[in-house]
């Protein structure tokens, strides 16, 4: 209901004019008040406000890489469920045409047999009268002519009873061939309307049961995949990509503010403030990648990022401790995220390119000193002479007016050869340590380069956080000649917090000296 209004709210022309102001209202909304919080100082609420920033991240980038890696494919859950949602069928008993029985032959015609009676000659008797020998003579010719003529009647007799009797079975074949053939038809056809219609039953309760578990593709084809069933195998709706989108580039946002503050009030040299810059320019870039965080792989990239320079900054607030080692493991982390994601999305490693070479170039950085030792933060500084350690007050020149607003260096007028300190306050969280180290550079005349000359640290400058103010130190330098110094604070053999410059005059200055104290 709450997304039906949202919906209908901005289709209204007044709202729709309103959103285009949105990104640039929410940027300089959260960028201003992480500048007034996270920029005085940081609380364990803010890291809870980050996590939930970054967690929210995690759950939408997550979302983001569902993909319908089989639209046509049953999973085994899937089949399983719907051979119970389905009521089994009786099985279908193949019904075969049986063998249609031969039709009796009818029985072969016996050939007649017809014996061939031998005719005995008759015995010569006495000769009868020549009319007894006539008939006689006659009767011969007789049963001659027939015992010639039987044999051939009686093999064409029986040819033509074997035709009569052949014709007679093929018929009776075909007869029953046909009778077979016909019994065959209706018993497949019979069988294959008993198996259109379970397979009709069978789609119905296929369809009933994907309804209500919501997946696109309803009908279980032939070649069916069946693969292991996953949450993100689906596809999302337009609207609730733009939804997801919307929400990613929220809490990318609120972490980007937060870490440009964070980062720039850490950043002491000119290589951490160009990482610095890096990221303002992403936070900027994030009001208009909205469309952009549909592809999972651009998500993903931003969400390691983000995720090892967050994990750089709420790591030491857990265990107190700042340093090389546990930046590797906010960057393992942060990675090993990635990794994860991409295990459960079921993309291709091509995706993991990105996230890794990022984590690369964020170690790289590390060593080479242009990541800032965040959540260490130079509060104040201080140029003078004339230290009281116990009120940690000291005599400064009275600064003129482009001193005070910052178009002029401050100016340090030795008198009777004093020594001249840098004093600095630097805040860390609640019983954070760290050693820290000052570095003296003294800019050449001829050059006008600044040489390192001397590195400065003590058991002294380990700082115990936890002050508003910061944890105060200084240094002090003596036969300092006349010219330009730049003094930098820094974490010991790691990144600058913060530098002061001034310059040194061998005479009392015009204006005077006023008393400064460091808070």
């Amino acid at each position: 209901m709450t997304m039906q209004f949202v919906d209908k709210l901005r289709e209204k022309p007044a709202v729709q004019k309103l959103e285009k102001f949105f990104p640039a209202i929410a940027f300089l909304g959260g960028f201003a008040w992480d500048s007034i919080t996270l920029g005085q100082m940081v609380y364990g609420t803010d890291i809870l406000i980050l996590l939930a920033y970054y967690t929210g991240a995690l759950i939408l980038v997550i979302l983001l890489s569902a993909q319908l890696e089989h639209p046509e494919g049953w999973t085994k859950e899937r089949l399983q469920a719907l051979a119970k949602a389905q009521q089994k069928p009786a099985p279908v008993q193949k019904q075969t045409a049986a063998p249609a029985k031969p039709a009796e032959q009818p029985a072969k015609p016996e050939e007649p047999v017809v014996e061939n009676s031998v005719i005995e000659e008759p015995v010569a008797e006495p000769e009868e009268e020549p009319q007894v020998k006539t008939e006689e003579s006659r009767f011969r010719r007789a049963a001659s002519f027939i015992a010639q003529k039987t044999p051939a009647r009686a093999k064409e007799a029986a040819n033509r009873a074997a035709l009569e009797a052949k014709e007679a079975t093929a018929k009776a074949a075909a007869i029953a061939s046909a009778k077979a053939k016909e019994a065959a038809a209706k018993a497949a056809a019979k069988a294959s309307a008993q198996a259109k219609d379970a397979a009709v039953k069978a789609k119905g309760a296929a369809t009933k049961f994907a309804k209500n578990v919501g997946y696109e593709s309803t009908a279980i084809p032939e070649n069916a995949i069946v693969v292991r069933h996953r949450f993100l195998d689906r596809e999302w709706s337009e609207t609730w990509k733009q939804r997801f989108t919307w929400a990613v580039q929220f809490f990318f946002g609120g972490l980007f503010s937060a870490l440009v503050v964070c980062y720039f009030k850490s950043s002491g040299s000119l290589a951490s403030f160009l990482l610095v810059i890096l990221l303002a320019i992403l936070l900027v870039g994030n009001e208009f990648l909205q469309k952009k965080y549909e592809s999972f792989g651009v998500s993903l990239a931003f969400f390691c990022l983000l995720g090892t320079m967050f994990m750089n900054f709420a790591i030491p607030h857990l265990v107190h401790r700042i340093g090389f080692i546990w930046f590797l493991i906010s960057t393992v982390l942060s990675f090993g995220l990635c990794l994860f994601i991409w295990k459960i999305s079921h993309r291709k490693k091509s995706i993991l390119v990105a996230p890794a070479l990022i984590s690369i170039f964020l170690i790289v950085a590390y060593i080479m000193n242009w990541v800032p030792p965040v959540p260490l933060v130079l509060k104040q500084k201080l140029a003078c002479q004339n230290f009281d350690k116990v009120s940690y007050s000291c005599d400064v020149d009275d600064p003129s007016l482009l001193q005070m607003v910052g178009l002029k260096i401050p100016s340090v007028h030795r008198v009777d050869s004093s020594e001249v300190y840098f004093l600095t306050s630097v805040y860390a969280p609640a019983k954070l340590k760290a050693e820290l180290e000052y570095l003296w550079y003294y800019q050449d005349p001829k050059t006008g380069k600044y040489m390192l000359t001397d590195r400065i640290s003590s058991g002294r400058m380990m700082i115990n956080g936890g002050r508003e103010s910061g944890f105060r130190t200084f240094t002090r330098k003596k036969n300092t000649p006349p010219g330009k110094y730049r003094v930098e604070i820094a974490y010991k053999n790691g990144a600058v917090i913060g530098s002061g410059t001034f310059e040194v005059f061998n005479e009392a200055p015009e204006d005077g000296f006023v008393r400064d104290t460091l808070r």
